[in-house]
């Protein structure tokens, strides 16, 4: 649940795909990972792990660049501390 100014920023920016019925929009990806973000900052405990994956999972399968400036400000700015340090630390895996 989102108040009106920011649901209307993030209609904006929602993208139409093309496997769902018409006129249905998808929201982007950075406003989907902001809400992930405050979800697991403010949201219920018992669901943190799971934001988590999720988190870490959008960040693999779009293999962003966490460091870059904008993502970067994106995670500390709705999301906790620690989930910004385990992105980064994450990115710094070697690939098997």
């Amino acid at each position: 649940m989102v108040n009106e100014p920011t649901f209307a920023k993030m209609l904006a920016l929602a993208k139409e795909c093309s496997a769902l019925p018409p006129d249905t929009r998808v929201v982007s990806l950075e406003h989907l990972l902001a809400l992930k973000c405050h979800a697991i900052k403010h949201g219920d405990p018992g669901r943190v792990e799971k934001d988590v994956d999720d988190v870490l999972g959008l960040v693999s399968a779009n293999q962003l660049d966490v460091t870059s400036s904008d993502w970067r400000e994106i995670f500390l700015k709705y999301g906790p501390p620690e989930l910004y340090e385990k992105l980064r630390k994450a990115r710094q895996k070697p690939s098997p």
